[in-house]
């Protein structure tokens, strides 16, 4: 084999995954599309009472901090049938989509500043079209990004004064149906999740050169047979095994939420809605998969605001589908406040938890805080709890933390196991290279050979998507 060789077939990932990118949405029809802009969001009992006007792809809906409802008509032609059909909706902002009946569908984004070229804009249809079934659909939408307005590092820059401070210029990007390959899309997850091993393994390793020629065999493949022949090849690869000695990594869904940060409170309430419904959808999809999330304040916020969602969520505890994390009522600041304060977090939040879902949380979950007083594990066992997650203090540029999994010790002597993801991140894309991580940062390696790996995106619309779980 020439020495190249490898180097080569990961340029041809490359050009093959772009070509597949293309045409995983086939033929396409556009939807009928109505808006109502106003400044504040309107409940979806009380859009019917809205002015509505036409609008249609390529046109400005809003700016920053506008809310709309956009009511999106179609019918799927009749020789479809027996086609994937998917709805494409980018109103270049997050939001949240509903059926007819008023079911929270799920909430769709453009973009994540954690990965870039991220997009969630595809709601899934139907797996097999009969033609002719009728589009109905109600979005509410942000003219807003998950990281709130856009903003610039020289403010003084813009002429326009009132921009100074973030602007957001919300397109109707797409509003469409469209055919979904299925199997082209399987295989460019195949292609990805491979390719990126194969960068990771060693080049003297003889595993990265089976996963080469095979990679290089299926694309061959693909260009004369198509993708289900290539696929075909590709379960070699995914056959090889590991080196048994490798971290055992637990998966779980994860999209951290900001209580409030760089966008209004009204805005926090909304992500809730697309963050949750999003995983409502994927645990119906998914038998596997299990997602969770902290902070009672907003299961509060889902419960006042969207109460049938906030059922299916309590039907998925009791499932053990969902897990209910963090017994604090926010992911709270551990730095500035006083031990009374944070007794009262727990106090608060862990009652809320037992008396909503019958449980009793365990742990403390707070993987984007700062930074921690001395007598928190004094303040964790006195409250019942023995296990603490945290991972923002591996961002510190300077000063690196020396541990992922330790025994911490308060100022009185209590403890609590704590762990550190040694991927050091809680937005995992749940990829080779990502949990090689844990195995290459795991501070441990040797006397620990278990690590947790937080996937998805956080903060609205982003959460985990199909893409993270069919990696997993």
């Amino acid at each position: 084999m020439s020495y190249f060789f490898t180097e080569l077939t990961i340029e041809r990932c490359a050009d093959v995954k772009r070509r597949i990118e293309t045409d995983i949405l086939g033929e396409f029809i556009p939807l009928t599309a109505e808006v109502a802009v106003t400044p504040e969001p309107v409940p979806f009992a009380k859009r019917k009472d809205l002015s509505y006007k036409p609008i249609k792809e390529g046109e400005l809906w809003g700016k920053k901090w506008d809310c709309g409802w956009f009511h999106l008509k179609g019918r799927i032609p009749k020789k479809w049938a027996g086609e994937y059909v998917v709805a494409r909706i980018d109103l270049s902002g997050e939001l949240l989509v509903y059926s007819a009946r008023g079911e929270t569908l799920q909430g769709l984004t453009n973009g994540s500043v954690f990965s870039p070229g991220y997009t969630k804009d595809l709601l899934h249809i139907t797996p097999e079209c009969s033609g002719g079934e009728v589009i109905n659909l109600w979005v509410d939408a942000a003219a807003s990004k998950l990281f709130g307005l856009e903003r610039s590092m020289e403010p003084d820059w813009f002429e326009d004064k009132d921009e100074l401070h973030g602007r957001s210029n919300a397109i109707v990007t797409a509003i469409r149906i469209c055919k979904f390959d299925y199997d082209l899309w399987q295989l460019w997850l195949d292609i990805s999740v491979l390719e990126n091993l194969m960068i990771i393994l060693p080049s003297e390793g003889v595993r990265k050169h089976q996963i080469a020629r095979c990679l290089d065999k299926a694309m061959s493949e693909y260009n004369v047979k198509g993708a289900k022949a290539a696929r075909e090849i590709l379960k070699k690869a995914f056959e090889l095994k590991s080196d048994p000695a490798s971290i055992e990594v637990t998966g779980i869904g994860h999209a951290h939420i900001d209580t409030a940060w760089l966008w209004p409170v009204r805005e926090t309430i909304r992500k809730c809605g697309r963050t949750f419904s999003s995983q409502i959808k994927l645990l119906e999809k998914y038998p596997d998969y299990v997602f969770g999330a902290s902070q009672a304040q907003l299961y509060a916020f889902t419960k006042e605001h969207y109460p049938k969602l906030y059922d299916q969520i309590k039907e998925a505890v009791k499932a053990g589908r969902w897990e209910v994390q963090g017994g604090m009522w926010v992911e709270a600041d551990c730095n500035l406040i006083s031990g009374e304060s944070m007794i009262r977090q727990l106090s608060h939040g862990m009652n809320f938890f037992r008396d909503e879902f019958g449980v009793t949380v365990k742990n403390l979950w707070l993987p984007d805080v700062f930074g921690y007083s001395g007598n928190l594990p004094q303040i964790l066992k006195g409250s019942g709890i023995n296990y603490f997650l945290t991972q923002k203090l591996s961002w510190n540029t300077y000063n690196k933390f020396p541990h992922n999994t330790f025994i911490w010790k308060g100022i009185d002597d209590s403890d609590v196991l704590a762990h550190f993801p040694p991927e050091d991140t809680y937005n995992s894309e749940l990829n080779p290279s990502a949990l090689r991580m844990s195995e290459s940062n795991n501070k441990e390696r040797g006397l620990v050979g278990e690590a947790v790996s937080l996937f998805g995106i956080g903060n609205g619309g982003g959460c985990p998507k199909e893409e993270h779980i069919e990696r997993g």
